[in-house]
């Protein structure tokens, strides 16, 4: 496929605010690709060129690309770089001075998807001496037979700003509507028991097609790779999902734990349980394949360089020779045995000087689950099951172990365990259903959370997306940050909605470096995933997660979190707790769950 094609689709799903819009128009551009290209293509709409695990990024700097399109348009670099400070987009930039070029190219071809993206594969491979010479010939490569369309597109893709506001959600959306057809002759019986029951033809496949989705999310979740999944699905269609599985060194979507607001409610909503810590540190998936270690973080990063007393650990104390498990890393003080905080541990997540930290703070590796041993998939084992096999794979040492927790049906012992963690100094404690399974990428009640909570605060920390900010005021105005904009995700519209603006909790050396960070992904308008009534002085790509504590959810009527009517919800006070690099835009917290926390408040403060 030509990509001007691609890049027209593209400039209509820019053009929409509507989801079910963006779906259509999506689902119409991945139907007219082919299998080969379709994989190219899915990774393109997600702004990359590979899935997230393999941590490959096109990796071009700003003035790099700035030097690519003064090249191909023949305009100085100066012009190119004021031009860029008006608009505050390169690809928008792109696209005005390829439409009046003061040079015409000795030589252009039609560009296609897999010549977009080979270049890009190409720049992202480029290293050594030269190197950069040789991305910026790649990308002018592009740019010089690319039409103004194209060109916007092409630019934003290395700097990370694609901005088309479909995600990983929506992509599954397209793919859904593609498919339904086939899903239904597939599931007839089930399509006239939806007709039965919906009355409507347009029902009955408004809910074929949500258990179509799920059923391709399922796979997404043990098979983290839309543009495989996609290719699957366009060589065999829906037949081709049956092929997909747990496969090492693909990471599997972590499950995730609900709230409840005391021991009573949980015993009452599972009974018996695993009682764990809940231990503040680094969430690893770790494959292990012979001699193979891979560590995957919570969302899908490969950073199994920077833990090397792990990767040494796991081939010492696991007796497996292939297994997929999971487990919280924190760093300990070896002389008193004590965790050092999140703040310390945090530090260990870096691609410099690794040796000298991992001597300074090594990490300790607590198990909690297990998905995967010696070829078979156990995620559908009761916990106690698979807790059973984890016994048996861990051999003694001193980097790994087992969590250790109790198992118990007495609210009064949870609530005694609970003040036990809390006295050592960790978060919480995290209850599990003996008898459930391990259900990948879910929220479910067969995990539930209990945190730290305090007199007047809300019972659990909010984990929030940085939409924009404010510049400072006053003292804060050498920082160029005063305050942030911050919002939660809404699953359902795959948008983010605004809850707090937060001034507090934010140190002197915290509003230096944040500035800088969200300098390098300010854009010059409120990206169309975000849905806010207040308007930030910067806005910001999505990609920065925070965590937040704050003393009360409380209705608002300039806030969108949830809004019906006139009133939204807001954070009471909010407050910065500590910057989330392990978290996606997406593991933000819900709205729904926002909704549910508001709920459990109301109630305990009736009570």
């Amino acid at each position: 496929m030509l990509f001007q094609n691609v890049a027209g689709y593209f400039n209509r799903i820019e053009e929409k605010s509507s989801r079910l819009e963006m779906t259509d128009i999506l689902a119409e551009l991945l139907e007219k690709t082919n299998e080969k290209e379709i994989k190219q293509l899915i990774y393109l709409c997600q702004g990359r060129i590979a899935p997230q695990y393999k941590n490959i990024e096109v990796g071009m700097g700003e003035k790099f690309v700035i030097k690519a399109i003064a090249t191909v348009t023949g305009y100085k670099g100066n012009d190119v770089e004021k031009l860029y400070k008006e608009k505050g987009d390169l690809g928008l930039v792109a696209e005005m001075l390829s439409e009046k070029k003061k040079q015409k190219a000795l030589f252009s071809e039609h560009l296609t998807i897999t010549k977009v993206f080979d270049n890009l594969m190409k720049i992202s491979k480029s290293g050594g001496a030269g190197s950069q010479e040789t991305k910026i010939k790649l990308l002018a490569e592009l740019l010089n037979s690319a039409n103004p369309v194209e060109a916007k597109f092409i630019v934003r893709i290395p700097i990370g700003k694609l901005r088309l506001g479909s995600g990983d959600p929506t992509i599954m959306d397209a793919l859904s509507l593609n498919y339904l057809e086939e899903f239904i002759k597939k599931e007839n019986k089930l399509y006239k028991e939806m007709l039965q029951e919906y009355k409507t033809e347009e029902e009955a496949k408004k809910h074929m097609k949500f258990k179509l989705r799920e059923a391709i999310e399922e796979k997404y979740n043990i098979f983290s790779d839309l543009g495989n999944i996609s290719g699957m699905l366009k060589a065999g269609g829906l037949s081709g999902l049956k092929e997909i599985n747990i496969e090492l060194g693909i990471p599997i979507r972590p499950t995730l734990a609900e709230r409840l607001e005391n021991a009573e409610e949980i015993v009452k909503k599972i009974g018996k349980c695993s009682v764990e810590p809940k231990i503040d540190g680094f969430r690893m998936q770790i494959h292990k394949d012979k001699d193979t270690v891979v560590i995957f973080s919570r969302n899908q990063e490969e950073m199994t360089p920077m833990f090397p007393e792990i990767v040494k650990a796991v081939k010492e104390q696991i007796n497996a020779k292939q297994a997929i498990f999971e487990g919280e890393a924190v760093a300990v003080n070896e002389e008193t045995n004590e965790f050092y905080p999140f703040q310390v541990t945090i530090q260990r997540k870096r691609k410099y000087d690794i040796k000298d930290f991992s001597e300074r703070y090594p990490l300790k590796l607590f198990v909690f689950d297990l998905m995967f041993v010696d070829g078979k998939n156990v995620m559908g084992l009761k916990l106690v099951e698979r807790n059973n096999l984890l016994e048996k794979i861990i051999k003694k040492g001193n980097s790994i172990s087992r969590i250790e927790g109790i198992i118990t049906d007495d609210p009064k012992r949870i609530d005694e365990y609970f003040d036990e963690c809390v006295e050592k100094g960790l978060e919480g404690i995290i209850a599990k259903d003996l008898n459930s399974e391990y259900i990948a990428g879910a929220r479910k009640f067969s995990w539930i959370k209990l945190k730290r909570s305090y007199q007047g605060e809300l019972s659990d920390t909010i984990d929030t997306l940085i939409l924009g900010y404010y510049k400072g005021k006053g003292q804060r105005t050498k920082f160029g940050l005063g305050a942030l904009l911050v919002g939660v995700y809404n699953k359902e519209k795959d948008r983010f909605e605004s809850i707090a603006k937060i001034g507090t909790g934010l140190s002197e050396q915290q509003l230096a470096e944040l500035n800088e960070m969200l300098g390098s992904i300010k854009v010059n308008k409120k990206p169309d995933t975000y849905i806010s009534e207040l308007q930030a002085d910067v806005w910001v790509l999505p990609k920065y997660v925070i965590e937040v504590n704050a003393d009360e959810i409380t209705k608002s009527p300039i806030h969108a979190c949830a809004k019906k009517g006139e009133e939204g919800l807001a954070l009471r006070f909010p407050r910065m707790v500590k910057l989330r690099t392990d978290k996606k835009p997406e593991d933000a917290t819900t709205v729904g769950e926002i909704k549910k926390m508001y709920s459990m408040q109301k109630h305990v403060q009736r009570e």
